[in-house]
C-alpha cells in the first residue's frame, strides 16, 4: 500500500487497435444506487449514413442507446487511415467512460435511430443493466489506456508530472461517478500504479512525496491518498 469520449462513408482500414492493457481497478469503479426497472426518459435522434454521432475531442453531452442501424467507432492513427475500434449494433449504450471528452469518433455506417439520454442518466442505465455495466467497465479501461498513452510520451518527462496527471484523471473519474473526487481509496497500490505509469516504485514514491510536500495531496486514514489541490495537480500535469 502506498503511504503517502447522405454523405459517402469514408474508406476505413480495419486493424487491431484495442491495446491489451487492463486496469485492474476499473471494474470495481462502477456506479451504484439505481432502482431496477426504473424508466428513464429519453428523446429520439436520427443519423444519416456518414453522419457522426460525436467526434474525438468533443465534450460528452449525452449518452445514447442505438436502436436501429450500425455505427463504426474509429480513432486517429498518425500517418495513416483511422483505426476501427469497434462496430456498434442495436442495443449498445454509447457515450460512457470517465473522461469529459470523447477519445474516438462514432459514425453511422447506415441510417441509424438512437435514444438520447442526459449524461447524468448513465449511472441509472448502467445499474439497471448488467450489459451496460460491463460496457461501462470496458470503455473505462479503454479510456484509461488512452490516458496512459498520453501520460507516457516518447520524450523524457518528470515522474511527478506523470503522477499528477494520473491523480487528476482519478479525481475526475470519482467526480463523474458520484464519489468523493478527492478520495483516492485503498486500492491505490504502488505496484499497480507504477506499472501503469511505466515508473519504478521508487520514482513513484519520490513523486508522491514531492506532491505531499507541495501540499497537493496528503495521506488518508484508510491508507490511500486525499487530493487537496486538484487545480494545482492539473496545472502541474499540463492538462489545465
Amino acid at each position: 500500500m502506498m503511504d503517502l469520449a447522405t454523405a459517402e462513408a469514408p474508406a476505413i482500414e480495419f486493424s487491431e487497435v484495442c491495446e491489451p492493457f487492463v486496469v485492474p481497478l476499473a471494474r470495481g469503479l462502477m456506479p451504484s444506487g439505481a432502482v431496477p426497472g426504473q424508466e428513464i426518459p429519453g428523446q429520439e435522434r436520427s443519423l444519416d449514413r456518414g453522419e457522426y454521432l460525436y467526434r474525438e475531442g468533443s465534450l460528452k453531452a449525452a449518452v445514447y442507446r442505438l436502436e436501429t442501424g450500425i455505427l463504426c467507432v474509429t480513432s486517429r492513427r498518425m500517418g495513416g487511415p483511422p483505426n476501427v475500434v469497434e462496430m456498434i449494433f442495436p442495443g449498445t449504450l454509447m457515450g460512457l467512460g470517465f473522461l469529459e471528452r470523447h477519445i474516438d469518433n462514432a459514425m453511422a455506417v447506415v441510417p441509424c435511430r438512437l435514444t438520447e439520454y442526459p449524461l447524468q442518466a448513465a449511472t441509472l442505465l448502467c445499474d439497471a443493466s448488467p450489459e451496460d455495466s460491463e460496457r461501462q467497465a470496458a470503455v473505462t479501461e479503454r479510456e484509461f489506456a488512452a490516458r496512459r498513452r498520453e501520460l507516457v510520451p516518447a520524450s523524457p518527462e518528470r515522474p511527478v508530472q506523470r503522477v499528477a496527471a494520473f491523480l487528476s484523471a482519478m479525481y475526475h473519474m470519482n467526480r463523474n461517478e458520484g464519489r468523493n473526487p478527492a478520495d483516492i481509496a485503498e486500492f491505490f497500490k504502488s505496484g499497480d500504479v507504477a506499472a501503469f505509469l511505466d515508473l519504478d516504485v521508487e520514482d513513484l514514491a519520490a513523486a508522491l512525496a514531492e506532491l505531499k510536500e507541495r501540499g497537493f495531496v496528503d495521506r488518508a486514514a484508510h491508507g490511500g491518498l486525499v487530493i487537496l489541490q486538484p487545480g494545482e495537480l492539473e496545472r502541474l500535469s499540463g492538462s489545465a
